[in-house]
């Protein structure tokens, strides 16, 4: 009892809870007497007295208060959540599984030769993208304090060989032009393709931008594209071929009537059989049967036979091998013919008139530099004696200015001159068929526009075009090569 002999009315206990993340805040009531009620401003200066001043849940505060029911936690404060970052994603810009599926054809029809098994790429383009996240936004709790959102984990680009990161960091690229090598994290691009046995039904053809080496054969019906240079550890046999650069075959090309060989260089191979051959450089071969070969350089046979039967070879400048032809006189058709033999054999009477012209222009210049040179003389001693002055100074530079341009045309005449020597060091004698051991009868050989079948054998012999017409003679010792 108080002084007055009154009992003093029983306090309720009021607690403000705050939840971990500080986004909450809660109203405890514990003991509140009966008939007592609860204001709403005695909430409020509870939860100012916590420093709560964001997110005050008005309404639940009011419902509480005139509801009376104080056995359940009141949710007074709520804060803004933050909205974490989304997930940023690895995009790959190429087909990261292959299922050796054929590919469709427009009409809507399969082709099983095309399992698209090689994936070019050219410098520059994109291999993989990093698409950022949606952004995260920050919250605020309940104290009305930023609640930072969380960043979401970046993911990292596969390591390999030839790729290059751009400098946002955002996307991943080819370095080199190349194929695409992707193992789990390893993403290489490689410049070479290596395909380990043979093609066939289980590769499909070969399409690539670089180099293409085939550890085993090239079977009928398929097709090798290069870029850069092939290599065939086997044999060839009805299938295609193309490259930019060279072709070897190690055990040779069977054309099967079918198929062909393109180079932009030079094609080597042990032999050549019913094929059609095409080089802009050179083709090596020990027998060359049957077939239809085209080169823009020399056909060279070496080996043990060295020898070209049947069929027709055309060089644009030489055909060299021991044997030509046949015994049974098969026939078979030998030409020599260019635009350089055609430079050669109607001489150098255009090559003389640049020549005489260019040496007239740099004894032009020459007498040009001489009288630059006195008049910088001149000036040197006018400046001497009386004094040098902006007017003679501009002269002097714009002097020099003219010796050396005029030193400049000289030189690209002298060049120009020495093309022209190189460029016509070639003789006719240079275009010629050779024959180290025999070129059998019924040959026919052109060279140029002229042309003969030979009616008997001929040993050890060279064909060459001399005063208009088809000359032969024994082979010179420069003529030999050595393999």
């Amino acid at each position: 009892m108080d002084s007055d002999g009154k009992t003093p009315a029983e306090e309720p206990e009021l607690e403000i809870r705050i939840s971990n993340n500080k986004l909450e805040a809660y109203l405890i009531v514990k003991n509140m007497p009966e008939g007592q009620t609860l204001s709403e401003k005695t909430v409020d200066g509870l939860l100012a007295e916590r420093g709560v001043v964001s997110g005050i849940c008005k309404d639940n505060i009011h419902n509480y208060c005139a509801g009376k029911d104080y056995s359940q936690l009141l949710v007074c404060a709520k804060g803004i959540p933050p909205q974490d970052e989304g997930k940023a994603e690895l995009k790959f810009m190429f087909s990261t599984e292959h299922k050796g599926l054929p590919s469709e054809r427009v009409d809507g029809t399969v082709d099983y030769h095309d399992l698209g098994i090689v994936q070019n790429v050219k410098k520059g383009d994109v291999l993989c993208r990093i698409i950022p996240p949606p952004p995260g936004k920050d919250g605020i709790d309940v104290f009305e304090n930023a609640v930072p959102f969380k960043k979401c984990r970046m993911p990292s680009f596969p390591t390999g060989m030839h790729t290059v990161i751009s400098k946002d960091g955002l996307e991943l690229s080819a370095a080199i032009d190349g194929c695409i090598d992707c193992r789990k994290n390893i993403l290489n691009v490689n410049e070479t393709f290596v395909v380990k046995g043979d093609v066939d039904n289980s590769t499909g053809n070969i399409d690539f931008i670089g180099t293409v080496i085939v550890r085993g054969d090239v079977m009928e019906g398929f097709s090798v594209k290069a870029g850069g240079n092939i290599a065939v550890y086997g044999m060839v046999e009805g299938a295609t071929l193309q490259a930019v650069g060279s072709i070897t075959v190690n055990n040779g090309i069977n054309g099967l009537s079918g198929g062909g060989i393109s180079a932009g260089g030079n094609i080597e191979s042990k032999y050549i059989q019913n094929a059609v051959v095409r080089a802009g450089g050179d083709v090596y071969a020990d027998v060359i049967m049957n077939s239809n070969v085209k080169v823009r350089h020399c056909i060279t046979m070496r080996g043990t036979r060295a020898s070209i039967m049947g069929g027709s070879c055309c060089a644009g400048q030489q055909v060299y091998a021991k044997k030509i032809g046949t015994a049974s006189n098969i026939s078979t058709n030998i030409l020599v013919d260019s635009k350089e033999f055609y430079n050669a054999i109607t001489g150098n009477s255009s090559s003389a008139a640049q020549t005489n012209s260019l040496k007239a222009a740099i004894s032009k210049e020459h007498a040009r530099q001489k009288s630059l040179r006195k008049q910088m003389d001149a000036l040197k001693q006018l400046i001497k004696h009386e004094g040098r002055s902006s007017k003679d100074v501009m002269r002097m530079k714009v002097l020099l200015q003219n010796s050396r341009e005029s030193e400049k045309r000289v030189e690209n005449f002298s060049s120009k001159i020495s093309e022209i020597k190189n460029a016509t060091s070639v003789s006719a004698a240079d275009f010629n068929v050779i024959g180290l051991k025999v070129i059998y009868a019924g040959t026919k050989i052109t060279i140029g526009t002229e042309s003969m079948t030979l009616s008997s054998n001929y040993n050890n012999i060279k064909f060459y075009i001399e005063d208009g017409k088809i000359t032969s003679g024994p082979p010179l010792p420069s003529d030999e090569k050595s393999f």
